[in-house]
């Protein structure tokens, strides 16, 4: 079993990544992260400098917040939603990441696009969703940390 946390809607949502994990060239990670006293050499520091690597400012950045197309979703998430277009949303629902997804919602959600946040655990046959509703210009990040404790949910953005 695995727990899915997703955006579903009748039209396309905008795509976020507020963690800062981006590709860049190891020649830049070599100007970052110079040998020296404070940085020890890491195997980067040996690869060629056009190569391209992952890099993350801190620790912090994997839990930030990040909607991206749902590209490979659960194989039972037709079970819960029909809809189209489908996104992920990662992060570890704390913090500024409540913060972060409440603006989200409030700038980029409308109720035309029929928006649902599931919450739901996969492998594990169908489970009932409890089903609720909130208005967007109402939503806070005290509303998402709710939202979180549920195993099985489906919230209705009106």
């Amino acid at each position: 079993m695995s727990s899915f946390t997703l955006l579903v809607s009748d039209s396309p949502l905008t795509e976020i990544d507020h963690s800062g994990i981006a590709e860049i060239a190891v020649r830049e990670l070599k100007q970052l992260y110079p040998i020296n006293e404070n940085t020890p050499e890491e195997p980067w520091h040996t690869m060629d400098d056009a190569a391209r690597i992952l890099h993350a400012p801190d620790e912090s950045a994997f839990g930030q917040l990040a909607i991206s197309v749902c590209t490979n979703p659960p194989y039972d998430l037709d079970l819960y939603s029909e809809k189209e277009y489908r996104y992920r949303v990662s992060g570890n629902w704390e913090g500024k990441f409540l913060t972060d997804f409440a603006d989200y919602i409030k700038a980029y959600i409308n109720t035309s696009a029929n928006v649902q946040l599931l919450i739901f655990w996969a492998g594990n046959g169908v489970q009932e969703l409890v089903e609720q509703s909130i208005h967007i210009d109402e939503i806070g990040p005290n509303h998402l940390e709710l939202c979180r404790r549920e195993n099985n949910l489906r919230l209705q953005f009106v």
